[in-house]
């Protein structure tokens, strides 16, 4: 080896982290020694990035009392279910009025249902405030859905004065833990203005006295700074951190106020957490769990479990802040280890399968348990009256999702079961309530899940039809090489005609208002002279969804006006808070492909624009503005357009496969985009969670 190579590669550490060398002055000094050795190559542009530490074990530590033998009956004490609770300000500042400098109502609206679909909460209590607490309003998901879009569209911000710590104080006071891990989320754009005094920062956070030991409180400052009492009180809690955005800006609420997770873990090694690659973790569990892997790679981390460990077992995963000042990020697994395998299908009698523990009854034992991918049963049991006001979990084997729903201190539960993969009927669901675990009864893929009936006779007339389908089997492949018939090509997409387009809006000097179509027909509308509306609701007109408009003394006063609507008045363009007297006409324009002013809604037109399609599981959702339409597809393929009575989607077809929806084709005008990246979605992909919809 050359001296001067041997040189470099000596060196070659301090030059790629220079703080780590061992000369005093630091980097300086190591430029200083390698100069010193005739070294004239200039070191390489390294930028090194130090990865956060890992969190303090004292500050991941799983709630309540030491562990006892007993794993089943610690994992009942711990919260299986999640809940948000939102304190929103009602106050007209929220849209622009009086003291506020930004209408942004309608979009804290539109945050709040975005948490809501996107973390999928059991439940929801939404608290509304001015001068003092408004309302308080309760709903389990999934069964409350619409009515939770019903009162959150018609929620107004017309109150007066911020009473925020009386109110939030007087909101968190009756909440209780009841087996939920609760996340609460303050939207305010505005400071405590109570001329009483008697209701402070920390004494409304203190109020929160029925709180559970991984429930969290996060305050949004919409537009204004945090004041420096609710600041040291947050910091003060433990459990509260606060957050301020400028003006006229409205978050993603899980980034900002992200909650504990809750996750079930059927295999160890493959942990799914909300948190990015490279992120360090933490774990609190007992013992025989360890962390196999010290950082999340892939979306996941990876735990060793002993064969020791019990079913039930639950488990804390935590990670440092996302932001510094932050509340450490937290997941409450509960390992589903050690399943035991179900009763052999040879080994049963001809009676159907029933719970082993008394207390349990099954309601409907005629459900058909034989599944197939992506289908689903219901089954219906009374508890025992001891559990009536417990909180209910399942614990499900691989291939099997599920849902448990109950009416609060009713005895009545149904327990949805799911097939997500072909391992369904592999093991038992069990439901757990109360530190007791009830087997439930087995499902399994079609032919495998109903009654079956032992005996020597049946087997043998399987094992003939098994011979007698393989021959036909046989014989279908011999004559499909001899012959192939070409693959039947879909029907073209139909084309409709446009409706006619609104090009303006006309303001007459009597105060009534006109849509203005081509040709200058117009077509008069209703409009409240003492609230505030939305054109696009109030004219059914979907691509003027979000233009908000308010009959004042002076004129109609421009509220909102969305960003790609363009609303004229001659060469100008108008802005929000600006007033157009009577005798004026408006020209409306739009600017973005997914509000295109022609596209036949039909049916849906009452969701509003822009439409976007939300894919769970074999399940749909189209949502817009407005509202959301839920429907099941049936087996093969399915057109959206034709289904829903919808002209601008027909030739949008889809296809379940497997336990996901196949977009199978898009027709020419149409382009479906997933909502996380922009990418523009093809024929034989599947739906992701969120796709928009642009007509071009």
């Amino acid at each position: 080896m050359r001296p001067r190579s041997a040189v470099l590669l000596a060196l070659s550490p301090w030059l790629l982290a220079p703080e780590l060398a061992p000369w005093p002055g630091g980097r300086a000094g190591a430029a200083a020694s390698v100069a010193a050795s005739t070294v004239t190559r200039a070191a390489p542009r390294v930028t090194l990035r130090r990865l956060p530490a890992a969190l303090p074990p004292e500050q991941c530590r799983l709630p309540g009392p030491p562990m006892p033998t007993d794993a089943a009956t610690f994992a009942a004490s711990l919260p299986s279910r999640t809940r948000v609770v939102f304190v929103l300000d009602t106050s007209g500042s929220m849209r622009g009025i009086g003291d506020g400098q930004a209408d942004i109502f309608g979009r804290v609206k539109a945050a709040v249902n975005g948490y809501v679909r996107s973390e999928r909460p059991d439940r929801v209590d939404l608290l509304t405030f001015d001068q003092g607490l408004r309302s308080r309003r309760g709903y389990a998901f999934p069964a409350d859905r619409t009515r939770w879009n019903t009162d959150l569209a018609a929620l107004r911000a017309d109150g007066r004065n911020t009473y925020l710590y009386r109110s939030l104080g007087e909101g968190l006071a009756p909440l209780q833990a009841g087996g939920y891990v609760t996340t609460v989320i303050v939207l305010t754009d505005g400071t405590d203005n109570d001329p009483a005094g008697d209701w402070t920062a920390a004494r409304a956070l203190a109020a929160f006295r029925g709180r559970g030991g991984l429930d969290t409180l996060h305050y949004v400052a919409l537009g204004t700074p945090l004041p420096g009492d609710a600041r040291a009180a947050l910091r003060a809690s433990g459990y509260a951190r606060g957050v301020s955005l400028p003006v006229g800006e409205v978050p993603v609420l899980a980034r900002v106020a992200p909650g504990t997770a809750l996750r079930t873990v059927s295999d160890p090694a493959r942990v799914s957490v909300p948190w990015p690659d490279g992120t360090p973790l933490t774990l609190s569990a007992p013992a025989g769990v360890t962390l196999a892997r010290p950082v999340v790679e892939g979306g996941q981390a990876a735990l060793r479990v002993g064969r020791e460990v019990a079913p039930d077992t639950p488990a804390l995963l935590c990670a440092p802040p996302a932001a510094e000042g932050g509340l450490p990020r937290r997941a409450l697994l509960r390992l589903a280890v050690g399943e035991t395998a179900a009763p052999s299908a040879g080994a049963g009698a001809s009676a159907p399968a029933r719970p082993r523990q008394t207390g349990l009854l099954w309601l409907n034992p005629g459900a058909d348990r034989a599944l197939g991918p992506g289908e689903s049963v219901t089954l219906r049991y009374r508890l025992p009256a001891e559990l009536a006001s417990e909180a209910l979990s399942l614990r499900l084997p691989p291939g099997l999702g599920g849902e448990v729903w109950t009416l609060p201190g009713g005895r009545e539960v149904a327990v949805q079961l799911t097939r997500v993969g072909e391992g369904a009927g592999a093991g038992v669901p069990r439901l757990i309530g109360g530190g007791r675990t009830f087997d439930l009864t087995p499902v399994g893929g079609p032919g495998g899940g109903g009654d079956r009936a032992g005996g020597g006779l049946g087997a043998g007339w399987t094992v003939l039809a098994g011979l007698g389908l393989a021959a036909l089997v046989g014989a279908g492949l011999l004559l499909g090489r001899r012959r192939r018939r070409p693959r039947p090509t879909p029907p073209p997409a139909p084309v409709h005609p446009a409706p006619e387009a609104v090009e303006g809006l006309e303001y007459t000097p009597a105060l009534a208002l006109s849509l203005v179509g081509r040709g200058g027909r117009r077509q008069p509308l209703a409009a409240p002279l003492d609230a505030p509306f939305d054109l696009g609701q109030l004219a059914r007109v979907p691509h003027l969804s979000g233009l908000r408009l308010a009959h004042e003394a002076g004129g109609l006063r421009v509220l909102r006006v969305p960003a790609d609507l363009e609303v004229s008045q001659g060469t100008r363009l108008l802005r929000e808070g600006e007033v157009v007297r009577p005798g004026t006409l408006l020209g409306l324009a739009v600017a973005r492909p997914s509000r295109s002013p022609h596209p036949p809604l039909g049916s849906l037109v009452g969701l509003g624009l822009p439409l976007s399609l939300h894919a769970d599981g074999v399940g749909l959702r189209l949502s817009g503005p407005y509202g959301e339409h839920a429907l099941t597809l049936a087996p093969g393929l399915v057109d959206l357009g034709l289904l829903l009575g919808a002209p601008a989607l027909e030739g949008l077809r889809v296809t379940v496969s497997g336990p996901r929806v196949l977009l199978a084709t898009v027709p020419s005008g149409l382009r479906l985009r997933r909502t996380a990246d922009g990418a523009e979605l093809r024929p034989g992909t599947y739906l992701p969670p969120e796709t928009g919809l642009e007509w071009v």
